[in-house]
């Protein structure tokens, strides 16, 4: 039976974002579809204001406590809006009615944009794909969702666990002291904006180059882009900080859930830049790095590691203001400190058979410099979005790519003068 008033604590992965996001720094990730049609703004936003009581990890609104923010249950109207020009911007969920996340619309175009507090990848996905299958229900279709549409299925108390404390076992921790990483560096856009570079190409084709490495997509792409990265920015070559390539693992392959709040970890590859490297070394390193670091046993201790910090006495009784320095202090010296570049890969979306011929494409988008990957109907979209002018880097990769004999459609909102204006 669904509740008519509910709280959550915002989960373990969740809780340092509320913290530390800034203009500069908006924790805001971006998944799109492309339908066959121009939206329809009136029955978007019907669409959903229709699914958000199924999912109450959404329809919430962020609240603080003396101690910690919570989610608290928000029965507000929820407004779609047209798409700015600057994606995953930061944004202020009390002037948006109290949501935690953005319903855009631009020609053909659906955007979904999530603050972190509120889920990862995996979970604002299910929450997209009700949408769009209601707004074409709302239309007159009649669709069959296959079990693949959230909204369609039985209510479920399992979606609002926070699987971190869920699978908390305190005696098997693992130390997550971590050195500094070599970051990327050099004259940056305005206004924060991000410069996007989508890539798109045949999966077929990247899936036939990376086993002819033998290794994964995730694993191929993660060393082209260290190998890029160690070309391009020659600082790296004498820096006594390494090259840290961080890939975000969904849990949910590891610890069977159905949670659609945040339920995930970061792995990483990592690189002296001072040694000699070939791209067959690096791609053999990072096989090598992911075996280690992608088992059951390691990932579980990592999780113990975070939750205890939250569970730890002394931390509990930290007032909120407190915690909030805690958490920007730690922040720098536990995430940005510690990473070179970001690469998310939110796999192959798959739809019911029935709404498929609606939809076009996908995209998927992270703020600041980074790469995030999703695939759909045989092609893979790889957005390479970038805080920087020089986009050196983004071509040599983009040259593997080629170079492996992998077709490669280009596409951005990079402008002629752009540089000059931002």
């Amino acid at each position: 039976m669904k509740r008519n008033q509910y709280w959550y604590p915002v989960d373990n992965a969740g809780k340092i974002f509320p913290a530390v996001s800034k203009d500069s720094r908006s924790s805001v990730f971006r998944l799109s579809f492309y339908l066959k049609e121009e939206i329809r703004k009136d029955v978007l936003e019907e669409a959903v204001n229709q699914v958000l009581p199924r999912f109450e990890t959404f329809a919430v609104e962020l609240k603080s406590g003396l101690f910690w923010y919570y989610l608290s249950a928000n029965k507000k109207p929820f407004h779609v809006e047209e798409e700015p020009a600057i994606l995953c911007k930061y944004f202020s969920w009390q002037k948006n009615n109290g949501y935690l996340f953005k319903v855009y619309y631009f020609g053909n175009k659906v955007t979904l944009e999530t603050f972190h507090s509120l889920t990862d990848g995996t979970g604002a996905m299910e929450f997209l794909k009700s949408i769009v299958y209601v707004y074409y229900e709302l239309q007159g279709h009649t669709l069959e969702h296959d079990g693949r549409i959230r909204s369609h299925s039985p209510h479920d108390v399992t979606g609002e666990v926070d699987m971190f404390v869920g699978s908390y076992d305190k005696s098997n921790k693992k130390n997550l002291t971590e050195e500094p990483a070599y970051h990327l560096s050099g004259e940056t856009f305005v206004n924060n904006f991000s410069l996007a570079v989508r890539a798109q190409v045949p999966t077929d084709a990247l899936l036939a180059t990376a086993k002819a490495h033998n290794v994964t997509i995730g694993q191929f792409v993660t060393a082209a882009f260290a190998y890029s990265i160690y070309n391009c920015s020659l600082g790296c070559r004498s820096s006594r900080k390494p090259i840290k390539m961080f890939v975000p693992v969904n849990l949910r392959k590891f610890f069977p859930s159905n949670t659609l709040r945040n339920f995930s970890l970061y792995i990483k590859a990592t690189f002296d830049g001072r040694e000699s490297w070939t791209f067959e070394q690096m791609l053999a390193s990072t096989k090598e790095q992911y075996a280690k670091q992608l088992t059951k046993e390691d990932l579980h201790r990592r999780i113990n590691s975070n939750v205890s910090i939250e569970k730890n006495p002394f931390v509990r009784l930290l007032p909120l203001p407190i915690k909030n320095l805690a958490f920007q202090i730690g922040y720098f010296y536990c995430a940005e400190n510690i990473s070179t570049y970001y690469i998310s890969n939110l796999g192959n979306i798959m739809l019911p058979a029935s709404l498929e011929p609606y939809v076009e494409d996908v995209e998927f988008a992270l703020g600041g410099t980074c790469m995030a990957i999703a695939s759909i109907k045989g092609h893979t979209n790889l957005m390479l979005n970038s805080e920087f002018k020089d986009i050196s880097t983004i071509q040599y990769f983009l040259k593997i790519l080629t170079d492996a004999g992998i077709p490669v459609t280009i596409d951005t909102n990079y402008r002629e003068g752009l540089d000059e204006i931002l």
